[in-house]
């Protein structure tokens, strides 16, 4: 095989491409390196070329790096793909190794980088071949022990070759014709012919074998006059009566490579019997379980299984009868120093050659894989923690046990940038810290160079991680420090993750991963509680923006809220005004009024940002108003955000420094907008319910008038009349003076329940218990019942205002009589939440039961009209609901619910 190392290297970064490729060429002769810009173009160079490694970038037009790897994996699943990725990709860290990515490097530091991954391509490749070649020999080992590859020849007794297998070619090199017909001794060099034919001839004629036929050894004649060292099995048979010999002759030097592969082979090579005993060990057994294989020879191998593996294993190896896929199994060892290893097994056929005789098993040790797998296992579990912090202070701590239980780094800590932002603080430290740190390690942002300090702000200050593998060598560091293994990482703007040991080159490439995942959590982690903390402090300025009395109340109150609450320094929040035509400014932090010049009035003509997001109702983000056509480009303001307060206005944010603002902040700023538009609607409705009161009063006060003047001006006349024509009575007798009185009567009646209207609508705020029974039986006997009959059937307290109540019921009781004919029978009785008055009269057509709760509609030349509707009053007072069906008997049932139960 050629040492050549052919490398296809994808990345959509030209300059960084072609800086790769160079360095990589140069850092290993080996290395042939081939470049792609995109993963579509990489697929298209691995369909043309033969390509051993493929290196690519995670962030890519098109398929990232992700989406490339599982399309290399569905055409050559075995082929060494490293991710080589830039800042930002932490996350997609453990999809990769989940996906089977071989390996996994950042785009960090120097050159040193390059180095790195040079080595990881060779060591890649190289273990791909030894893979391969592995493989292969392992299958050529299969093919010699199942016979396929053995070669079959038969002769006659004249030493003629009669019949050759397709496997001949493979041995001696000729094709199975090109050797029937020809002598035996063609395939023998010349010292052995007279040997030979002696050996026949004896056996012809005295029938003794001078040699086991079993397995003859000896050197054997190539096509190409080499000589080749084979076993031959003989035996004899008869075709038509002619005696004839087969020969199967088995290459050995086949079976010498085969050998030599096994007994240096990395994986342990096993030959089990079916009692599960050691019948054959590889040399590599003492490497990976630290037993000699003379040890183990004869010992039971489910012995040395962990208990709580052994069912398993013995499910996965009960039967190997060689059809489907070769049983596997993953279990823990016991090796000779007592510990437990974790082994992985593949079962093969059954062999019996050689005096050996079982089962072939190739075990491999993958506790290292196992590890990562559980490092991978515990990281997303901590991380899941992570999400359901509610301090920072429970994040920090939850973050450096993490890392202590992940990578065994008791001497780390999380630093926090202080308020102020000149200091970096522990938040959180790991329990060796106090141990070794003589006082808790913090960090000023003016230290000098060459100080712990001076080197953690570098980092912080930095995007990538730093990794020192011995502190005490770093030439940036004059400090001495108890630690020597450092990974420092910035915790986004909140901090530093600092990851240490006091032993040099402590931490490999996947605990450096593991710290950049479980800061890249923490910081997630960070970012909502400060964000639940602040819409938390927003959700209790928002209550004090409701309570506000004016407009010009809650404009202050909103931009003392962006200001107090959420960090916000210029902040002016504009009111839509229509006598002034556009939004006017209402309130303005001293910021805004110390750096802007004064607010003006933004029209629909005026072009203005703000009127902008008012008129389409949604809001703008701006990085640098330098770059827009903003009214305020020569002023200080750099960002900008703009939120509309629905139909009331819009709150411009600016700060001084561009692209300061993000998604948060718009959001934040959208709760305050909604609250401010909540207040304004609020102020509204009081407004409006305060203009409506006034007009109620006023209302109330021409009832008023109007009941003084039925009560005074009409009542007077009526008496007169009244008493004029009882005199008139005596004086004549005349039958107009009778429907005078009856017309007198009537219009007592009309005043009494205008009265009632005009006066009594106002609710009920003095209800309590009230016998409904008692109450019934004292209307009945009050109002003129005829010979109308009574069923009282409601026994229950309820709480009504007893003197209203009464009016309610009188009047259905009235109307009853009044429209119910000769002999009515009247029923009261209860309800689940309340009680009904019906009849047994003609009843009230569907089509006509809502009109009769109208003021002046009545169907009996006696009413008024009005008794009814002051049913439906009284109700109202009360808060009760009243509708009028048919009775059980036909009649009218007005039923009464909402009533409360005393």
């Amino acid at each position: 095989m050629s040492d050549r190392i052919s490398v296809l290297l994808v990345d959509d970064d030209p300059d960084l491409r072609a800086v790769t490729a160079s360095f990589l060429e140069r850092e290993d002769d080996r290395i042939a390196v081939e470049t792609a810009p995109d993963a579509d173009a990489g697929l298209d160079a691995l369909a043309e070329r033969d390509v051993e490694c493929v290196v690519s970038d995670y962030e890519m037009p098109g398929l990232d790096g992700l989406d490339f790897l599982d399309a290399v994996r569905e055409r050559r699943p075995d082929l060494p793909f490293i991710l080589f990725t830039g800042r930002g990709s932490e996350e997609v860290a453990s999809e990769a190794i989940s996906a089977g990515v071989t390996d996994y490097l950042q785009k960090r530091g120097g050159t040193e980088r390059y180095e790195r991954l040079a080595n990881r391509i060779v060591e890649a490749v190289e273990k791909c071949r030894a893979e391969r070649d592995a493989e292969q020999a392992v299958e050529q080992f299969r093919a010699v022990a199942e016979g396929a590859s053995d070669a079959i020849v038969s002769i006659d007794t004249e030493g003629v070759i009669r019949f050759a297998n397709p496997a001949v070619e493979s041995v001696f090199g000729y094709e199975p014709a090109e050797l029937e017909g020809e002598p035996l001794t063609t395939l023998m060099p010349e010292r052995y012919h007279e040997e030979h034919h002696e050996a026949v001839e004896r056996y012809l004629d005295t029938g003794e074998r001078g040699i086991d036929w079993s397995n003859v050894r000896f050197e054997a004649l190539h096509r190409d006059g080499s000589e080749i060292p084979v076993s031959v099995s003989y035996g004899e048979f008869t075709v038509d009566g002619e005696r004839q010999f087969v020969g199967v002759v088995r290459d050995d030097a086949d079976r010498d490579r085969h050998r030599a592969f096994i007994e240096h082979t990395s994986d342990v090579v096993a030959v089990l019997s079916s009692d599960w005993r050691f019948r054959y060990l590889s040399p590599s057994c003492e490497r990976v379980t630290g037993y000699a294989p003379s040890e183990l020879l004869g010992e039971r191998s489910l012995d040395y299984i962990h208990p709580e593996d052994r069912e398993a294993v013995e499910a996965a190896f009960g039967e190997l009868d060689g059809d489907g896929d070769p049983p596997t199994a993953e279990y823990r060892f016991r090796t000779a120093d007592g510990e437990y290893r974790w082994l992985e097994s593949v079962g093969s056929e059954r062999i019996d050659t050689d005096g050996i005789e079982g089962y072939v098993v190739t075990t491999r040790d993958v506790s290292a894989r196992k590890e990562r797998e559980r490092t991978l296992s515990r990281l997303r579990e901590w991380t899941r923690e992570l999400n359901y912090t509610r301090t920072t202070e429970e994040a920090a701590e939850l973050a450096v046990e993490a890392i202590d239980d992940l990578i065994d780094a008791g001497l780390s800590g999380i630093h926090l940038r202080t308020e102020d932002g000149d200091r970096l603080e522990p938040a959180a430290l790991g329990q060796s810290v106090p141990a070794l740190f003589e006082t808790q390690p913090s960090y000023d942002c003016d230290a000098p160079p060459g100080t712990r300090a001076a080197l953690a702000w570098n980092a912080f200050r930095g995007e990538e991680s730093v990794v020192i593998d011995e502190l005490s060598t770093y030439e940036r560091l004059d400090e001495s420090s108890p630690a020597e293994s450092l990974v420092l990482r910035p915790i986004g703007d909140h901090g530093l993750f600092v990851v240490s040991s006091p032993e040099p080159r402590e931490f490999t490439d996947t605990d450096v991963l593991v710290a950049e995942i479980l800061s890249g959590h923490l910081e997630a982690a960070l970012d909502r509680i400060e964000r639940e903390s602040r819409v938390e402090r927003l959700h209790g300025a928002t209550r004090t923006l409701v309570r506000a009395e004016s407009r010009a109340e809650i404009a202050e109150r909103a931009v003392e809220a962006a200001t107090d609450v959420l960090g916000f320094s210029i902040v002016t929040v504009r009111v839509h005004d229509e006598a002034a035509g556009g939004l006017v400014p209402s309130a303005v932090s001293p910021e805004a009024e110390a750096l802007l010049p004064e607010r003006e009035t933004f029209t629909p003509d005026g072009e203005s940002l703000n009127w902008a997001v008012f008129e389409t109702g949604e809001p703008r983000m701006y990085d640098d108003i330098l770059t827009t056509d903003a009214l305020d480009a020569g002023t200080a303001l750099r960002s900008l955000l703009i939120v509309p307060i629905g139909e009331y206005g819009t709150i411009a944010i600016g700060e001084t420094e561009p692209g300061v603002f993000d998604g948060v902040d718009e959001y934040l700023a959208g709760i305050l907008a909604t609250a401010a538009e909540t207040a304004f609607q609020a102020e509204a409705r009081t407004r409006r319910l305060a203009e409506r009161t006034a007009e109620l009063e006023r209302q109330n006060d021409r009832l008023e008038e109007f009941a003084g003047v039925v009560s005074h001006d009409l009542r007077n006349p009526l008496e007169v009349a009244r008493g004029r024509t009882e005199l008139a009575r005596e004086e004549c007798d005349s039958e107009h003076l009778a429907a005078v009185e009856h017309a007198h009567e009537r219009m007592t009646a009309l005043i009494d329940d205008l009265l009632t209207l005009a006066r009594d609508g106002a609710p009920v705020t003095d209800a309590e218990p009230v016998d409904l029974g008692q109450v019934v039986g004292s209307c009945w006997r009050t109002v003129d019942t005829r010979d109308a009959t009574l069923r009282a059937e409601a026994e229950k307290m309820i709480v009504a205002d007893e003197s209203r109540l009464r009016q309610l019921l009188e009047n259905l009781m009235r109307n009853a009589v009044e429209h119910g004919g000769d002999g009515v029978t009247v029923t009261v009785g209860s309800l689940p939440d309340g009680f009904y008055v019906a009849d047994d009269g003609p009843g009230i057509e569907p089509d006509r039961r809502e009109e009769v709760f109208d003021a002046g509609y009545s169907t009996s030349q006696s009413g008024t009209g009005f008794g009814l509707r002051i049913v439906e009053q009284v109700s109202d007072a009360h808060g009760w609901s009243v509708r009028v069906v048919e009775s059980e008997a036909g009649g009218a049932r007005f039923e009464i619910t909402g009533v409360e139960s005393a």
